[in-house]
């Protein structure tokens, strides 16, 4: 009974089996995407991208707007003796760095204006330099308002005096005097090159005018461009030789090394988000590439009739 009942139960299994395999095998791939799919699955790539680059971006700027707002309040005072002074000279070095950075990434898309090598139109490369000429303004003006809370050098007297004796008035060195000059031989040498900064930018900005007048090509909207960005130096450079500086508060040895801290690992976290935020930039460049490139294929392709 047992062998009887088992045999169609094998049987039936081993045809639906048979048919399902010859299904599978039968089965036609799954159509091509239609070409407008195809192209909206790119531009929502597109504005992913977008919309997480602008997300890092925020956060990014929100932190150093923070770290540099805590960072100018403070000063220097004879506990901490250089300590803030020194913070704040790393802190321009790492905002001059990523103009630098932003620089040569900008002179990649000019370049890009003029021999392309990505399928961007011209105006995604002006836009992407725009958006870079913004980022490196945004540095300069955060320069100089870490630069202003720098101390500048004071009147003190060398020597103070501490009582008489019968030879006449006695004196020891004075302790804000010494402060002071420990200070500004750091803050000084910031001053200046930033000062020298600001001019090679003005110096360079005007042989850029020189050169486009003299090429004599349509350039009035690069040379106005130019024309707006040097009244700005000189005023950013006006406002560096002035002699005001930020007030600010000394700060004792202990917050100063637990702000010198915070700021350490502020500026690893920062580093972080700045690599990916310009890794999101390189993919939106090749998604970007590639939706022109697509769009440019449909466009070209006949319309049915």
């Amino acid at each position: 009974m047992k062998n009887l009942l088992s045999r169609p139960t094998l049987s039936a299994a081993i045809l639906v089996c048979s048919v399902f395999a010859t299904m599978a095998q039968a089965a036609p791939p799954p159509p091509p995407l239609a070409p407008g799919a195809t192209l909206q699955a790119r531009e929502q790539r597109v504005s992913l991208l977008r919309d997480e680059m602008k997300a890092i971006d925020a956060r990014i700027e929100g932190r150093i707007a923070s770290l540099l707002g805590a960072l100018q309040a403070v000063g220097d005072s004879k506990d901490s003796r250089t300590k803030v002074a020194r913070m704040k000279e790393r802190t321009i070095e790492s905002l001059k760095k990523t103009i630098q950075y932003y620089q040569g990434r900008r002179a990649t898309m000019v370049e890009e204006l003029r021999r392309p090598t990505v399928q961007l139109t011209e105006e995604q490369k002006r836009k992407a330099i725009t958006v870079f000429d913004e980022h490196i303004e945004k540095r300069v003006a955060q320069i100089l308002a870490v630069q202003k809370s720098l101390p500048t050098h004071q009147d003190f007297d060398r020597y103070r005096e501490t009582g008489s004796t019968w030879a006449g008035p006695t004196y020891v060195m004075n302790e804000d005097y010494k402060q002071n000059q420990r200070v500004t031989n750091y803050t000084n040498s910031q001053r200046r090159e930033i000062e020298d900064g600001l001019r090679k930018s003005i110096a360079r900005i005007e042989q850029q005018n020189r050169a486009l007048k003299a090429q004599g090509a349509p350039a009035a909207a690069e040379i106005a461009k130019n024309d707006a960005l040097l009244a700005e130096r000189r005023k950013q450079l006006a406002t560096a030789l002035a002699p005001v500086e930020t007030p600010t508060r000394a700060v004792g040895g202990k917050e100063a090394n637990d702000l010198d801290q915070a700021l350490k690992t502020a500026t690893d976290e920062l580093r972080r988000d700045f690599d990916a935020l310009f890794a999101q930039y390189n993919g939106l460049l090749r998604e970007l590439s590639a939706l022109n490139a697509a769009r440019s294929a449909a466009a070209a392709q006949p319309k049915a009739q």
